[in-house]
């Protein structure tokens, strides 16, 4: 594992991201079961959308990770667990968000802040333990923020 690496990801964490994303998985199929049993038009379709998503991107996820205990060279398989990782988990937090401003579009809102404040602490804290990683960070909270505003906040507005 290089240490330098913007994405580095040791095997003992890869492990635990494997089995999250196994559980998300399985958790988003049973979802969607719901949805398209209980009835699909009740749901925008951006939720939807997301939820199906994030399988794939999961899915992948948990491949490229799991390649990180055994492979010499995970440059690659970092950068790319990492990117699908996050973007499926945050699929799930957008959907999580739209579907709430569906019963009351103030809990949305506090919802997403909340989200995005506990995550500005979380990065403002893991800098501090570790300022050398401070671009790498803030890049991932950007990316982060980007996200849940494109595909959570702005359908809302």
């Amino acid at each position: 594992m290089q240490k330098d690496d913007f994405f580095t990801t040791n095997p003992h964490k890869s492990i635990s991201k494997v089995t999250i994303n196994s559980f998300m998985m399985g958790s988003l199929f049973f979802v969607l079961t719901l949805i398209i049993t209980l009835s699909p038009e009740r749901f925008s379709p951006l939720v939807i959308y997301q939820l199906v998503l994030a399988i794939p991107l999961l899915f992948v996820s948990s491949l490229a990770y799991s390649k990180i205990g055994y492979w010499k060279e995970t440059s690659g398989w970092n950068t790319l667990g990492w990117f699908t990782n996050n973007i499926g988990n945050l699929f799930v937090i957008n959907a999580i968000g739209i579907v709430a401003a569906k019963f009351n579009l103030i809990l949305a809102y506090v919802y997403f802040s909340i989200f995005s404040i506990l995550m500005i602490i979380y990065t403002l804290i893991n800098i501090k333990y570790n300022k050398k990683k401070t671009v790498s960070k803030i890049f991932k909270l950007i990316f982060l923020l980007v996200i849940i505003f494109l595909g959570g906040i702005l359908p809302l507005i």
